[in-house]
């Protein structure tokens, strides 16, 4: 995959869950088992939303409730398709999120010889 695509963004807690996993893996799950072309997790250190609630780990915090941002990339239309089982995803974990959609322009898309193992057949 090389040129236009799109990245959809899903920013949510880390501890936002459906049933007993979090979130994050299953819309990671979700987006594996629909064949996109890829998702990362990124873990932030400090946000706040719509609540306004500061979201932050501290040294006293008993949990862990901080910020993480769900990447996904593919071709605008799968990526739209998909939008909206994430959404479902988050009514089903009744907590809050931003979802955004955004154009990008892939320049390089492609496994080396250290994942080469993980390919499908």
């Amino acid at each position: 995959m090389k040129g236009k695509a799109s990245v959809l963004k899903v920013y949510i807690s880390e501890s936002d869950k459906i049933g007993s996993s979090p979130l994050y893996e299953e819309i990671v799950k979700e987006a594996r088992n629909a064949g996109l072309a890829g998702a990362t997790v990124h873990r932030g250190v400090l946000s706040y939303g719509a609540s306004h609630s500061i979201h932050t780990m501290k040294i006293f915090a008993l949990s862990s409730h901080l910020p993480v941002v769900v990447e996904i990339v593919d071709e605008k239309s799968k990526i739209g398709a998909f939008s909206k089982q994430v959404s479902e995803l988050i009514g089903d974990s009744k907590k809050g999120a931003l979802v955004t959609i955004q154009d990008v322009e892939v320049v390089e898309y492609k496994s080396g010889e250290k994942y080469s193992q993980f390919k499908k057949s």
